[in-house]
């Protein structure tokens, strides 16, 4: 495993054109894991760093507005994306085909370093888009939030030219397939809310993110009294943009399914406040 790392990182200090030509067939298994191993840890960090940014800048992920089936983001984004970011990416780090034509050994040698680190650059940048922003004082911060993806491109790079694209593609699949799967499990065993008062009754179902179901959300208010709530297979944000409660309210909770009634009505405020408690939804934090 230490030999592994040191190769690789010998590798991030002068990228080579230099393929794997030894007899043991598992060692580009050993590689795949200890460099798996490895960018687990780094990003480990990363997100503590991560952490502290959002202490005093808040951060919005466009990932988080993406409205597709959990299953279908999965789907998108462990191996739809990959595949299109290794082709554009890591596809043209072999003098193979045309680049064999258009480079000599020694041109191609002198370059290749270069052609890396752009690569890895691009590819981590890139990345800084999966966030919004509303200044460019923003931009000062995209290389710390880009960290992980920087580690992983040189992973996925070494990878591509030690071995093949497929390797580098898998790495880069299982990567994205750990990273939403983590992010996904925590609702797979949705927690279950019934309340029976005189004055209304409530249940809140957390859904799991692989339960397809077609979209319904019934609502009946006046000015700020709710009588109706029936929601099922929406997001938690498409229900609080519904009552008009997005700006002081985020989900915790993708996925959960409503089913309120009261004659009488209870104010809007108070409904707000039993999904608070109950820990699908929280205030959101004061911005300056």
């Amino acid at each position: 495993m230490k030999q592994i790392i040191t190769d690789f990182f010998s590798f991030i200090k002068k990228p080579k054109d230099f393929q794997y030509s030894g007899i043991d067939k598992t060692y580009k298994w050993k590689v795949f894991f200890t460099l798996f191993i490895f960018n687990i840890c780094f990003t480990i960090i990363s997100v503590g760093i991560i952490s502290v940014i959002e202490e005093f800048y808040p951060l919005d992920h466009k990932l988080d507005e993406l409205d597709l089936s959990p299953l279908l983001m999965l789907l998108v984004v462990s191996i739809l994306i990959p595949f299109i970011e290794e082709v554009i990416f890591r596809l043209g780090l072999r003098r193979k085909g045309i680049l064999k034509r258009l480079f000599t050994v020694e041109k191609w040698s002198k370059c290749f370093s270069i052609f890396t680190y752009i690569s890895v650059l691009i590819f981590a940048l890139v990345h800084g888009t999966n966030y919004y922003f509303d200044n460019y004082w923003f931009l000062l911060l995209v290389p710390f939030l880009t960290l992980s993806q920087f580690a992983s491109g040189f992973i996925m790079t070494y990878l591509r030219v030690q071995f093949n694209f497929w390797i580098g593609y898998l790495f880069h699949a299982t990567w994205n397939f750990t990273a939403i799967s983590l992010t996904i499990l925590p609702n797979l065993f949705g927690s279950e809310t019934i309340i029976n008062k005189e004055t209304y009754h409530l249940e809140i179902r957390e859904n799991s993110p692989f339960q397809i179901k077609d979209k319904e959300l019934i609502f009946s208010t006046n000015i700020d009294t709710i009588y109706q709530l029936e929601t099922e297979g929406n997001k938690t944000e498409e229900i609080l943009k519904a009552i008009h409660a997005e700006n002081k309210f985020e989900p915790v909770s993708d996925y959960i399914d409503i089913k309120f009634t009261s004659e009488k009505g209870i104010p809007t405020d108070s409904l707000l406040h039993i999904l608070e408690t109950e820990g699908y939804i929280e205030k959101k934090a004061k911005t300056n």
